[in-house]
């Protein structure tokens, strides 16, 4: 209907002045928004002081913790430290509780990392390293440092935003300026003047002036001016002398600097960094609440005018009220206006969100041109269906459980973050808004989803994240792996772990039952201080491997066979080292007391051959006096064995007692009644008046048992050298027997023609025997001492001439230095052969390392093996009296003999070159012990500890031991009882042509 013309003359006017209120609505909606930017850049200045104040008590508490590792006494520093953590600890939940007070700008983040740095003290950094303490404080000041940088990206106000920038500078600069001042006092206290360093000492102050330079041309002029008047002064002036002294590396220089001096002089800077980052807080912070006081003004203003013109549109629509007739038309009209303009907010929403709509049950009932661009789904595929199609698998349940409870049963909007997955596979992050639509009766009619396209700032986001973290994630799987290697370690051996120091950091149970000490009483202390005084061992950049002789608390003495094995980082720095010992006390103990009676002759207490081999492979400039007593052998037949050995010890006695006050002299018995006096720098005329003076001693009567003994000796002397010192004594001993004198000096003029003779007419005889087919093996019979049976038998070579048996001794020496000993091995081997090729009877064949070591002789056995096929019965005696230097040769003849089943023994054990090692190397099966030593058993009792420490050694080894020489029912039963298995010698049988 028509409205008269005084109804258009009251529209005329209210429709200016609604313009007006529009206008000012408007304007204040701006002053609103302006207002509320200036409180969240407020907020965000106030987030970054309290950062700021965090970051400068965590530099000063970094600084404090430095100075404490490097001197760990000082209780004054510690009770400092623990005054600034708490000062800490108030600012960090001052700044959390800023930070949680912001509910639409909150960071989970920078709230895990405050956490964290609640829970520093449990950490105990006071007791780790400079540079873990370094580490860990950088760390989290840098993380700190990297909040303050994104605080300028959410400021809309210039102003603002370019001090926080300069700010961001600054802070930079005072914390490298701290990385700084830590730096120097590790230099300066270490006395640290590696080049690495000083390396990184350039690079922080390069920071700081890079840093220091942004800062003077982001800051304002007055900020600028303020900065110059408080950063300068004489402790400034002298904290930057002093890195330039550092940096100098001179040495008298960095004499005169101390740690405290710095220190004290670099916190000063730093403070006065603090000064000038507090002054731009205090100026940013009132230039703030001078724009908001200045917005509220405004803000007051335009409200009263809102209210004067709201008085007058009252006043004016209450007149026009009763000047219009509602109509049907007028209704229609607006109700069009308003539809229209719906649809231009769904075309407005449509085009920059992308969205989608279900119903009450989640079916989707709606999507916009937006979210099938994103998915790949057309719209026919996607309504109908859940959102289930493009949801990710990897989604977190949790999540959508939380975003159905708030939409579904708290009916509020859900905001959030979606990981979606489209047609093609392609994953996307999506930042949501789902509100669920109400109706008057508050039933949930549907639900509306607007959501945004995150992905790129996810995937920027994500990958600062992942450089972050990736080192976290490979240190955490390295731990564990390591823990749990170190657990298997810890339970199965004794472990020690030092570092790189060689500081105690942890023992483990079984060290501290074998050590008797405590962990605390370990921790802390060097390693070598529990290692024995004469021993020192050091920790070296790759793996050792060696025994080791340690000193319990209680005193005692314990040897481990200790493994140290380094243990580095990824950038192959050594962080610690792992020791992995194993108690061998018993077997040392063993080896020890085997040793002591292995080298000393049992019936005088001297010396015997071993330490006399020894001893010439040790000492040089040697010269040697072989002793022997003339006719000893009819003291024997007249007297008795026993008595004999009552005459040999007092002829040792005498001798030793005459020579024992010279330290260039010493003695030992070598075998039977010869005895060896081994000097040290003499000269031929000294070593002959001192065989002089022994001999004439020897001619003194003496008594043994109330017989007067009357005895003379016979001496060959030698100054050869020592590889044939010993073989050339025994010469002018034999010649001087010979020749009925007192003594002889050897000289090469008087071996040679004897020697010659005596070698030809056996090099003859051995020729002819082996031409001839007269060498001949013989059996001697080994007795199970169990059950008694001969069931082994020993295959020995003789000469046969003219029905006599000669004995190899006259021979094999012959054989070796003309070739013709590889005819003799052959000889016996392949007569054994025969014998034993259809018998059920183990026996044994004695060869030479001359043999292993001939490759024409190693062929030959292994031939006959494969030919005869006999080889489980066969025994192989390698000969224990010779020096072994090649046993990659012997070793590979043993693994190829084994191979047949073999079995390996070593003959004439307990003396000449007896060494425990040679049994582990040669894994021998038997251990023949020497007849010096059994045929003793039962008159000297050094003997018997020998033979007891032999058998229960080769027992442990898994190895069977047999005696050679056993003569008489008496030695017999000694050797059953002391556990030996077999038994060999005259008692049972000697060796003979048949079985």
């Amino acid at each position: 209907m028509k409205l008269d013309l005084k109804l258009k003359l009251l529209i005329l006017l209210v429709i200016p002045l609604f313009f007006v209120i529009g206008f000012s609505l408007t304007f204040i909606s701006n002053i609103m928004d302006e207002k509320k930017n200036l409180e969240f850049s407020k907020h965000h200045i106030l987030e970054a002081e309290g950062i700021s104040r965090v970051m400068h008590l965590l530099q000063i508490e970094r600084g404090v913790t430095t100075q404490i590792v490097s001197d760990a006494k000082s209780d004054v520093k510690l009770k400092e430290l623990l005054e600034i953590r708490k000062a800490s600890d108030v600012s960090i939940k001052e700044l959390r509780s800023r930070f949680t007070s912001c509910k639409t700008c909150i960071n989970n983040d920078s709230i895990t990392l405050l956490d964290s740095l609640l829970q520093r003290e449990q950490l105990q950094l006071p007791k780790q390293t400079t540079n873990q303490v370094r580490e860990y404080y950088t760390k989290n000041i840098a993380a700190l440092l990297s909040l303050i940088k994104i605080i300028p990206s959410s400021i809309d106000e210039k102003t603002n935003r370019n001090h926080i920038q300069s700010y961001s500078h600054l802070s930079q600069a005072k914390e490298f300026f701290g990385e700084i001042r830590a730096l120097v006092t590790q230099i300066l206290s270490d006395k640290d003047f590696s080049e690495e360093s000083f390396s990184h000492l350039m690079e922080y102050l390069s920071i700081y002036h890079l840093e220091t330079q942004n800062f003077k041309l982001t800051a304002d002029p007055k900020m600028l001016h303020f900065y110059e008047k408080t950063f300068v002064g004489k402790e400034v002036q002298n904290s930057l002398e002093m890195i330039d002294i550092v940096l100098s590396k001179r040495q008298e220089s960095l004499a005169t600097l101390s740690s405290a001096l710095w220190f004290e002089s670099a916190t000063h800077s730093i403070d006065s960094l603090k000064k000038v980052e507090d002054h731009l807080f205090a100026t940013v912070y009132t230039l703030i609440n001078e724009k908001l006081d200045s917005t509220s003004y405004k803000l007051m203003t335009l409200l009263l005018f809102l209210a004067i013109s709201a008085i007058v549109v009252t006043f004016l629509l209450l007149a026009i009220t009763r000047k219009i007739l509602f109509s049907a038309t007028v209704l229609e009209g607006e109700y069009d206006s308003s539809l229209l303009l719906l649809e231009q907010y769904k075309a407005t929403v449509d085009g920059g969100f992308i969205v989608s709509k279900t119903d009450a049950n989640g079916i989707i009932t709606y999507v916009n041109d937006e979210f099938c661009k994103l998915s790949g789904y057309t719209k026919e595929e996607l309504l109908g269906h859940t959102h289930n199609v493009v949801k990710h698998p990897t989604s977190s349940p949790e999540t959508f459980a939380a975003l159905w409870h708030t939409i579904k049963d708290l009916k509020q909007p859900w905001v959030g973050e979606v990981k979606n997955l489209s047609k093609d596979g392609t994953t996307h992050w999506l930042k949501a808004i789902i509100s669920p639509i109400i109706s008057k009766e508050g039933d949930i009619i549907e639900y509306i989803a607007m959501r945004t396209d995150i992905t790129a700032q996810k995937e920027i986001t994500k990958y600062f994240e992942d450089q972050l973290k990736i080192s976290t994630n490979n240190f955490n799987c390295s731990m564990h792996l390591s823990k749990e290697y170190e657990k298997a370690i810890d339970s199965s051996t004794i472990l020690l772990r030092t570092d790189v120091h060689g500081v105690i950091t942890y023992a483990n149970e079984k060290f501290l039952q074998i050590s008797h000490f405590s962990q605390e009483e370990l921790v802390g202390e060097n390693f070598n201080f529990i290692i024995a005084p004469q021993e020192h061992v050091a920790n070296h950049p790759s793996l050792w491997d060696g025994i080791i002789k340690n000193r319990a608390k209680t005193g005692e003495v314990f040897w481990t066979k200790t493994t140290i094995v380094p243990i580095k980082s990824l950038d192959g720095d050594i962080i610690e080292y792992f020791q992995i010992r194993f108690d061998i006390t018993e077997i040392m103990r063993h080896r020890e007391e085997f040793e002591r009676a292995a080298n000393t002759d049992s019936l005088t207490g001297c010396g015997n051959r071993f330490r006399l081999n020894n001893d010439m492979q040790r000492l040089e400039n040697l010269s040697i006096v072989i002793f022997n007593i003339d006719n000893f052998r009819q003291i024997n037949d007249f007297y008795g064995h026993d008595f004999g050995d009552l005459v040999i010890k007092s002829t040792a006695d005498k001798i030793y007692e005459f020579i024992s006050h010279d330290k260039n002299f010493r003695f030992y018995r070598l075998q039977g009644d010869e005895f060896i006096a081994l000097a040290v720098d003499y000269s031929k005329e000294l070593l002959v008046e001192k065989t002089k003076a022994v001999l004439e001693l020897i001619k003194k009567k003496f008594y043994v048992r109330n017989e007067e003994i009357l005895l003379s000796c016979s001496a060959g002397l030698s100054c050869e050298p020592k590889e044939s010192l010993l073989a050339t004594a025994n010469m002018a001993l034999k010649i001087a027997k010979k020749s009925n004198i007192d003594y002889l000096l050897y000289t090469p003029e008087i071996s040679l023609e004897q020697q010659y003779k005596e070698n030809i007419r056996w090099t003859r005889k051995l020729s002819h025997a082996i031409k001839e087919g007269n060498l001949q093996a013989y059996y001697q019979p080994i007795i199970d001492n169990v059950t008694l049976q001969k069931n082994k038998y020993e295959c020995l070579v003789r000469i046969v001439e003219d029905s006599k048996a000669i004995s190899p001794v006259h021979f094999l020496g012959v054989a070796k230095q003309t070739r013709q000993y590889a005819d003799i091995t052959r000889a016996v081997l392949y007569q054994a052969f025969e014998l034993f090729k259809d018998k059920d009877i183990h026996f044994s064949v004695n060869l030479s390392i001359l043999d292993i070591l001939e490759p024409q002789t190693t062929s030959y056995i292994l031939q006959m093996l494969q030919e005869y096929d006999i080889g489980s019965r066969v025994i192989f005696e390698i000969v224990e009296s010779e020096s072994i230097d090649n046993f990659d040769g012997i070793t590979d003849f043993i693994r190829e003999a084994k191979k047949y089943n073999c079995k390996i023994a070593i003959d004439d054990f307990g003396t000449g070159y007896s060494n425990f090692e040679y049994l582990i190397k040669m894994q021998a099966d038997y251990l023949k012990i020497d007849g010096s030593l059994i045929k003793n058993l039962n008159k000297d009792k050094n003997a018997l500890l020998i033979v007891s420490t032999i058998v229960d050694f080769s027992k442990k080894l898994g190895m069977k031991t047999v005696a050679e020489f056993v003569e008489n029912e008496e030695i017999f039963e000694i050797v059953k009882s002391i556990g030996v298995d077999y038994s060999q010698g005259y008692y049972f049988s000697e060796a003979k042509k048949e079985l």
